[in-house]
């Protein structure tokens, strides 16, 4: 608010006295922009004193006002674009034909280029750019040694085109998953055979390959292909800035949470593996803070895995690096797990009754974990009841997608078929507890889907013995 009152006063940017008098109204009365403060006619006698109201004079001012406030946040994002800053500049010395210090402002670009180990897609657009721009200069001049720009230029422009087209190619086959799409990119074939028959040609460029080997990973699932591209991507960890980093380890975790889903156990480690490199190196944090729900599923894969020490130290560590809003929730909701999975119910009971059910992914969660520990502690009556509940509750989300009410609804009223089972072993035949848990475990076989699969099964498998 500062910046812009001051930009608003600056002649150069602006020489509306009316204009100028709002952004210091404005500034004045920051933040509280409401009915009392701001009303038009108030406004309107802060800028014009004693003067009979004009709406149509304020309206105009108004207008102008916000043509200001759009070029001020133009002027703001171009002060953090240094490399824009720099192209531009090359471009006015070259057009005022200020040779001297054109050559001296384009040695320092391509010193600092050379610096920076850094390959992402934004770097390969500068780089390519920075090049043209230096072609520009060696048709004006017939400097030689600018004449290698053009052929610089066109390397560039390949890995920058290729990197970036093999990137949306990622993201479109992650997309077809989930929306329908009839996009025909007739130009990812030629660059999927560019890169393939001549790989040798991109080794210095990871970006492509890393996106090229992930492509093949998405569209072909395989242990291979998903192998290949890891390796190259962690060759390449300290040449990617932080966000191409993040992209990608998204697109590996979102591989293995596909692999698991469908059964494959193995990439629990595997995912476990790629959560922590992300921990170590930042790159799990947003504006200053872990988010509540990147926390609840490396607890959740982290106890999967057994890891209960590890998992400890974690929820204690990172408790204080939570969003205030959101800190008290996740804590308890991950600690309840955390005492679960070392068999201390009664903690978990007490923490639940204090998680705040107000997000649907907490409510899910929750009522499954309190789900579990009735079963463990052989609360049976309890848990008939809550199962009932849960019914309803599932019945009044009508938004819920299938899957997940699906899923749900098979763990509460498989494990309800269980808990009957298990309580009732000792006044019944054998044969017939036996006859009940084949079924049961026929039944569970033949879901399509089923959260909390894994614990389910195994106490099923309890009951045998």
């Amino acid at each position: 608010m500062t910046r812009f009152r001051e930009f608003a006063q600056s002649p150069f940017f602006n020489k509306h006295d009316g204009v100028q008098k709002l952004a210091g109204f404005l500034h004045a009365v920051y933040p509280q922009f409401d009915e009392r403060k701001c009303r038009r006619e108030l406004v309107y006698q802060q800028l014009f004193p004693g003067e009979a109201h004009d709406q149509a004079k304020l309206a105009l001012i108004f207008t102008y006002t916000q043509r200001l406030l759009d070029e001020f946040l133009m002027q703001e994002q171009f002060a953090e674009e240094t490399r824009l800053q720099r192209l531009l500049l090359l471009r006015r010395l070259r057009q005022r034909k200020w040779y001297d210090r054109y050559e001296k402002v384009m040695a320092n670009a391509l010193e600092e280029v050379q610096r920076n180990p850094s390959r992402g897609a934004a770097d390969l657009w500068y780089e390519a750019e920075l090049a043209g721009e230096g072609d520009a200069y060696y048709a004006q001049t017939s400097t030689p040694h600018m004449a290698q720009h053009l052929y610089q230029k066109q390397v560039l422009l390949d890995r920058y085109y290729l990197a970036e087209k093999l990137r949306d190619a990622c993201e479109m086959a992650v997309r077809r998953n989930i929306q329908k799409s009839d996009y025909a990119a007739r130009l990812l074939e030629a660059a999927l055979q560019e890169v393939g028959a001549h790989p040798e040609s991109y080794e210095s460029a990871p970006l492509v390959m890393i996106y090229y080997r992930m492509y093949l990973m998405l569209l072909q699932p395989s242990h291979a292909h998903y192998d290949e591209a890891l390796l190259t991507f962690e060759r390449s960890l300290s040449q990617l800035p932080g966000e191409e980093l993040k992209t990608i380890f998204n697109y590996f975790q979102n591989y293995c949470i596909r692999q698991i889903n469908q059964g494959d156990e193995r990439f629990l480690q595997e995912i476990f593996r790629l959560y922590r490199a992300q921990l170590e190196q930042d790159l799990l944090i947003e504006d200053g803070f872990l988010s509540e729900w990147h926390y609840k599923n490396i607890v959740t894969t982290a106890l999967r895995l057994r890891e209960v020490d590890w998992v400890k130290t974690f929820i204690e560590q990172y408790a204080g690096r939570l969003s205030p809003e959101a800190r008290a929730n996740a804590y308890r909701f991950n600690l309840a797990s955390y005492h679960y999975a070392v068999g201390q119910y009664d903690k978990v009971l007490e923490l639940l009754v204090h998680v705040e059910y107000s997000d649907l992914r907490y409510n899910l969660g929750a009522k499954a974990l309190l789900l579990r520990t009735y079963y463990d502690l052989e609360e049976f009556e309890a848990l008939h009841a809550l199962a009932v509940s849960f019914r309803h509750y599932l019945q009044r989300r009508k938004l819920m997608a299938d899957f997940r009410k699906q899923g749900y609804y098979n763990l509460f009223r498989f494990t309800r078929r269980a808990a009957f089972i298990k309580a009732g072993r000792p006044f019944r035949p054998a044969g017939d507890t036996q006859r009940n848990l084949s079924k049961l475990q026929q039944d569970i076989a033949a879901a399509d889907a089923i959260f909390n699969k894994a614990w389910l099964v195994e106490k099923v498998g309890e009951l045998w013995e």
